[in-house]
């Protein structure tokens, strides 16, 4: 197992998803000029060779730290992966960023859960809120556990 983010677009024939991917494609080098300082790579066999990034609209989003910094891809395209393991590593604040976009966009176009918690997810946040700070980051899975909580007077929403 290990710390993991779950993701997928709903529909990419959506008019919701059709309107919010390429306004992904075009948010994502601002979320990774933000995180200043993270070491990222694109597509490669080897984790020690930097490769450029790929955000493109058709061959979609793929990102990965580097060296020992690096776990698995982070991958959102057409027909492509719906998790990605981060061990917490330092691109994770990349790739919480871009799903937290993903959810914000089209919130019921993009499903995102996480094995973390909500406060892990505060550089995100903060991310977020400098880039877009007329809009409040919302926890894409608070609904889930709401409903859940609703169903089971066991589980708490913190």
């Amino acid at each position: 197992m290990g710390y993991t983010h779950y993701y997928q677009v709903l529909n990419w024939d959506s008019d919701e998803w059709k309107a919010a991917w390429p306004q992904l494609i075009k948010d994502v080098p601002m979320i990774i000029d933000r995180a200043n300082g993270i070491e990222i790579s694109g597509p490669t066999e080897d984790e020690e060779i930097v490769t450029p990034v790929q955000i493109d609209a058709e061959k979609g989003i793929y990102i990965n730290g580097v060296g020992d910094d690096s776990h698995e891809p982070f991958i959102i395209k057409k027909d492509g992966w719906s998790f990605c393991k981060t061990a917490r590593k330092p691109y994770d604040d990349i790739v919480t960023t871009i799903l937290l976009r993903a959810y914000m966009l089209p919130p019921k176009g993009f499903d995102v859960s996480s094995d973390g918690y909500w406060d892990e997810w505060s550089e995100a946040q903060d991310i977020y809120k400098k880039l877009w700070p007329g809009e409040a980051p919302r926890c894409p899975w608070a609904d889930k556990l709401e409903q859940e909580e609703s169903d089971d007077p066991a589980i708490r929403v913190e």
